[in-house]
């Protein structure tokens, strides 16, 4: 290689001096500007050279995963009773036997545009490194959880949709879980009149497919864009089943208050989800309807899995308390509320039976009423008032001396507590 370059170089500088009528200086290897030039020219040829080998060496070292589009979690066979609005959609896109139509290929078209400088994805489908490697990575936007609430508020109705998922990435040939991102987005609708089933799925198609930031797709796409594999050693995050007290329950519309483990699931994956998206740390999936650490899943192609899903290393349980609901001004106008959330957060190290944060914490947020609006309709200001509560408690593992903090937390050393959390969290990204 190293003659290869040098006779060109040789070859190159003899012609371009012979032109000059300087060819027997440069030949006889006087000292000057031929040395200059000659040693100018290497550098350039080095560095040239060492580029080209850094990126062949990035393009090699970068993790290959398959792009398997969407599913359902858990069994399949119960789908329809877990997913009544978004199976009953997916089931009508199939019979339509337009392939363009459907979740998965919506997934892999938008696969395309992703740019993840540590893993190269893959949307053809197929298989990567299957044979000559230990391990086989696919991910999949995975849908573990719906819930849909429509309440009656006199003149008109309030419909509440909560889609939840994970954005994961599995070992094919293992059956392991590799590495996961919770999700969770929420529509508000209102309408005059009852929304039909078919008015219902249009509000869930539109979920999934909205462009935004609060589209699921789209969170799936902006999840992966950021992810990165664990390396060798690295400690896992999960949050725990999450708790909702019967005070809390009570406040909430009659179909949660029936429903309580739909409210614990969108309790425990909405806190996943924002603290997963904020600080960018991947987090086992929860163990909500996962049972003897094993999740299955049906891929839409037919695949079946059941992946291996173990404890964290490093917990958080969540404990919904109660909400309150404060007037603080009137006029003309309207009234001014503030819609309140109280919860218990631990985060601990279950190996060691250590605990890094343990506080009650809570937050308000203010909403506006206008003068003759039905009262009641106040679900939607509880769910700002918890949102805002996970958001700013994310935030705090960056700023530990917030004002909000120092405020919101019972505990008295929360600063000092934040802070050693947060050297854990950033060890787990």
């Amino acid at each position: 290689m190293k003659e290869g370059i040098s006779s060109g170089c040789m070859l190159f500088y003899r012609r371009r001096i012979a032109n000059s009528k300087v060819e027997t200086t440069f030949l006889s290897g006087s000292p000057g500007l031929s040395g200059y030039v000659i040693r100018q020219f290497m550098r350039k040829v080095i560095r040239y050279v060492s580029c080209l080998f850094f990126l062949a060496s990035a393009s090699c070292m970068a993790s290959e995963i398959t792009q398997a589009g969407f599913a359902f979690s858990g069994d399949y066979g119960t789908a329809a009773q877990r997913f009544p609005y978004t199976f009953e959609l997916f089931k009508r896109i199939q019979a339509e036997k337009d392939v363009t139509r459907s979740f998965s290929f919506l997934v892999n078209q938008r696969s395309k545009k992703l740019a993840n400088p540590e893993i190269v994805f893959h949307s053809s489908g197929e298989l990567v490194n299957l044979k000559n490697s230990d391990r086989a990575l696919m991910s999949v936007l995975l849908l573990t959880g719906e819930t849909v609430v429509t309440e009656n508020y006199g003149s008109y109705y309030k419909t509440f949709v909560n889609l939840r998922g994970d954005a994961l990435i599995f070992d094919y040939k293992n059956q392991t879980v590799v590495s996961s991102y919770p999700l969770s987005v929420v529509l508000f609708d209102a309408t005059p009149d009852k929304p039909s089933a078919q008015k219902i799925r249009g509000f869930v198609d539109h979920l999934i497919r909205r462009e935004d930031e609060k589209g699921l797709v789209t969170q799936y796409i902006r999840r992966l864009a950021s992810a990165r594999l664990p390396a060798e050693g690295v400690r896992t995050v999960q949050v725990k089943p999450g708790s909702v007290t019967p005070e809390a329950l009570s406040f909430l519309p009659s179909f949660l208050q029936k429903n309580p483990r739909a409210m614990q699931a969108m309790l425990t994956e909405g806190f996943a989800s924002i603290l997963s998206a904020r600080l960018n740390v991947p987090m086992l999936p929860s163990s909500v309807g996962h049972a003897g650490g094993v999740m299955s899943m049906r891929l839409e192609n037919g695949d079946d899995y059941k992946l291996k899903v173990g404890e964290g290393d490093y917990l958080f349980d969540v404990k919904l308390n109660k909400f309150a609901k404060i007037q603080t001004s009137k006029s003309n106008i309207g009234s001014a509320y503030v819609y309140g959330a109280y919860m218990t957060v631990r985060f601990y190290e279950p190996s060691l039976n250590t605990e890094y944060i343990h506080t009650d914490i809570k937050n308000g947020e203010v909403a506006i009423v206008p003068a003759g609006q039905i009262n009641g309709d106040d679900f939607a200001g509880y769910q700002d008032a918890m949102r805002g509560l996970v958001l700013k408690f994310a935030d705090a593992f960056k700023h530990p001396d917030s004002d909000w903090l120092q405020k919101a937390a019972s505990a008295k050393d929360i600063e000092s507590q934040m802070k050693t959390a947060a050297e854990i969290i950033r060890k787990c990204q």
